[in-house]
């Protein structure tokens, strides 16, 4: 009988569809005279790591080919880079060089992604050195990998430098600069860019259209991410699972929950992205009934809920105070879907709790976390001790907020108005003393509404607008109205020692969304929805004066803040006033 040739072993290792089936065939091209053939024992390599078994591929380049080629390298080096194994890569990346071999524009694209799995910066700068050395600069996919790199590693200044010096862009490295402004939330910028890329009449695909809706979500931009959905039905992109959540995410959060149920429909196929996208929905608007609604269908279709769905399911208990199903969730998420509590779970549920006034059960909760409570999780109490007036609780929580976040000026004015609240004039100024001494200063509190595409963003007492001496009399006139009608402002929520009553009402009525709202009122139609977008909790005296206007005027005016949408309508808020 003949031996077998090359042509047989390589049709085998080709048609390799186990990787026991790979021992065997491994085990008899050592029993024959082909067990030193370098072009074969390169393809045995490669297919141990078309399995993923990037050791394997090591062993054959550092013991048993002499002299491997480039091409095992670089395929040894992205299959540990898939593999998670990144500094394994980069490692390897390093051995092949010292070796005296010259990388070409694949190794690049391999180990680039490894420095983005470190976020090692170090190294990502060592590489791009070599992409100069060896002249692959010019290299649109190596210069793609290196704007991706620098942008998911917080380097957002040299990822544009790369970007701006490419000859010729496309829509990769559009995709790529986009990407990572998202990451480092500079949302205006990635608008900016999508405009310049359709100037340059550069395609846009899934994954650019991804980024700019993130971005319009984040914003609270409406009317562009119509504009963006309109341009994806034009072009008859296709809908992939992610595009379809992020059309999901997009209209929720900018305020549109009915047109994100109707992209929801209307998808031929959702996975757990799409479902776990309404369901967050739904919970962000406060909508607890038809999120569970939502949670129940969807596990009843054979889908298993993760981390994420549980999140936006707890959110919509917390913003309606339903405590015990709120409880029953939380530990049904782990009992029965394994599925273990982190952060995000734990802080609805101690938000949860804070709301319902439920502090010390709140408090319990947090010392007897599985995970390492952060300094959001003991805010979450903060804000209720201040929500319930409880200033010594608060002085027992503060401490431990400060310990794992002490910069934070945000922190040290939260505590200042809790004493505020409580009539500790004395504890306010030394808290207020203590940050000026340390320099701390908290970011002023903003609101924005969006006007045919344009976002107009607020201060308080902010007179920088075009129409700001219309904004002012609207509110004057619309404060008469308000207390024929009998508006009475709360007073508690001005945190000054000001004695006079009539400064105090001045102070409360020029908080950033009124004049958002006002502006919104005068430059649109009768019965046009507003949406506003603010950075800050509302307060109890602007949630009142928005009910009123929203009734005065026959406005639905929609507000989002930093915790969830309220909807006002004929003088009522979906939220029940529980927030």
């Amino acid at each position: 009988m003949l031996p077998k040739g090359l042509n047989f072993y390589i049709s085998m290792l080709q048609s390799c569809i186990s990787i026991n089936q790979l021992h065997q065939l491994h085990a008899q091209i050592l029993k024959t005279h082909l067990s030193h053939n370098l072009f074969l024992l390169t393809r045995v390599a490669h297919t141990y790591l078309k399995f993923g078994y990037p050791t394997v591929g090591q062993t054959f380049i550092t013991t048993i080919i002499k002299n491997p080629p480039l091409f095992l390298y670089n395929e040894t080096i992205k299959c540990y880079a898939k593999r998670g194994c990144y500094r394994d890569s980069i490692n390897l990346y390093y051995h092949m060089v010292g070796k005296g071999y010259k990388p070409n524009a694949f190794t690049f694209t391999f180990v680039l992604p490894a420095c983005v799995g470190l976020k090692s910066v170090t190294d990502g700068r060592r590489v791009h050195d070599d992409v100069m050395l060896f002249g692959c600069e010019c290299n649109e996919f190596v210069t793609t990998a290196l704007i991706d790199f620098y942008g998911k590693c917080g380097e957002l200044g040299v990822a544009r430098q790369v970007f701006d010096e490419m000859p010729v862009k496309k829509t990769a490295s559009f995709n790529a600069l986009m990407a990572g402004m998202v990451l480092d939330e500079k949302f205006d910028d990635v608008l900016l860019l999508f405009n310049e890329m359709n100037k340059m009449g550069i395609e846009a695909d899934a994954m650019t259209m991804v980024s700019v809706l993130q971005s319009c979500a984040y914003l609270g931009a409406l009317q562009q991410g119509r504009w963006a959905h309109e341009r994806v039905i034009r072009t008859r992109m296709g809908v992939n699972v992610y595009l379809g959540a992020a059309l999901i995410n997009m209209y929720a959060r900018c305020g549109s929950i009915d047109e994100a149920r109707q992209v929801f429909d209307k998808m031929p196929q959702r996975d757990i992205v799409t479902w776990t996208a309404i369901i967050c929905g739904y919970g962000m608007h406060g909508l607890a009934h038809l999120s569970e609604s939502l949670f129940v269908q969807m596990v009843s279709n054979g889908l298993k809920p993760d981390a994420v769905t549980f999140v936006g399911v707890l959110a919509g208990f917390s913003h309606n105070g339903m405590v015990e199903k709120g409880r029953y969730y939380f530990n049904k998420m782990s009992n029965e879907f394994g599925v273990k509590p982190s952060l995000e779970h734990y802080s609805c549920m101690v938000d949860m709790l804070g709301r319902a006034g439920r502090l010390k059960e709140a408090e319990e909760l947090i010392r007897n976390m599985y995970v390492q409570p952060d300094s959001k999780i003991w805010g979450g109490l903060l804000n209720a001790c201040k929500i319930h007036k409880n200033y010594k609780m608060a002085e027992r929580v503060v401490p431990e907020i400060l310990k794992l976040d002490p910069t934070n000026a945000g922190w040290h004015v939260l505590m200042s108005n809790i004493y505020a609240t409580s009539g500790k004039w004395d504890q306010v100024a030394k808290t207020r003393r203590n940050m000026k001494e340390k320099k701390l200063e908290k970011s002023p509190g903003w609101s924005s509404i969006e006007l045919a595409g344009q976002i107009h963003t607020f201060l308080a007492f902010d007179h920088s607008h075009d129409l700001s001496k219309e904004i002012y009399e609207y509110l004057k006139d619309i404060k008469h109205k308000m207390r024929a009608e009998g508006y009475v402002p709360e007073l508690d929520v001005v945190f000054e020692k000001v004695d006079d009553r009539e400064t105090k009402e001045e102070m409360l009525f020029y908080h950033s969304e009124r004049l958002a709202i006002a502006f919104g009122i005068l430059s649109t139609s009768n019965g046009d929805v507003l949406r506003v977008m603010k950075n800050l909790r509302v307060c109890v005296d602007c949630h009142n004066v928005i009910k009123f206007i929203s009734r005065i005027t026959c406005r639905e005016i929609v507000v989002r803040d930093v915790k969830r949408f309220h909807h006002f309508k004929d003088g009522v808020c979906s939220c029940g006033d529980f927030w």
